[in-house]
């Protein structure tokens, strides 16, 4: 039975660009978007404003929830909600563990080392973004690249 990981992912959106992190340790190079595992007692929406302000060092402001979005891997599932907002303070710093910086949405998807939640910035999924019904599953190898998806 593969394991199951419930987390958080929040997208921090203003004039066209997104805050992402870039791993410096592991899966180098890739990009993904803040966020991390929901820690025991803590609801999804603080486990976004933790994550965000652990990866990126800024402070988020009016989460709003898009919707769940589910990664299956070969051997392990993300179970995650995912958030929106453009109301941030603070400024952007790196950490140990990854490089964090806002970079137009129209860049993000030509990046080849992109984690499957980045997919939600796609014109497929902009209506679903936008109206805050996003309900998908991907299907991903070991090189985190989408095999297939699924709207339910």
């Amino acid at each position: 039975m593969k394991k199951v990981r419930n987390a958080v992912r929040s997208f921090v959106i203003v004039d066209g660009k997104v805050l992402c992190i870039k791993y410096k340790k592991e899966n180098i190079g890739y990009i993904d978007i803040p966020g991390g595992k929901i820690e025991y007692g803590e609801t999804s929406i603080e486990a976004a404003i933790r994550e965000v302000r652990e990866e990126t060092g800024i402070e988020v402001n009016n989460l709003e929830e898009v919707g769940n979005v589910i990664i299956e891997y070969p051997d392990r599932t993300y179970n995650m909600n995912v958030f929106v907002t453009s109301d941030y303070s603070g400024n952007v710093r790196n950490t140990a563990e990854n490089d964090a910086f806002f970079i137009d949405i129209k860049d993000l998807l030509k990046e080849e080392k992109r984690y499957a939640i980045t997919y939600l910035l796609d014109n497929e999924f902009k209506n679903d973004f936008n109206n805050r019904n996003v309900n998908v599953k991907f299907n991903v190898d070991d090189n985190h690249m989408v095999i297939n998806y699924n709207k339910t």
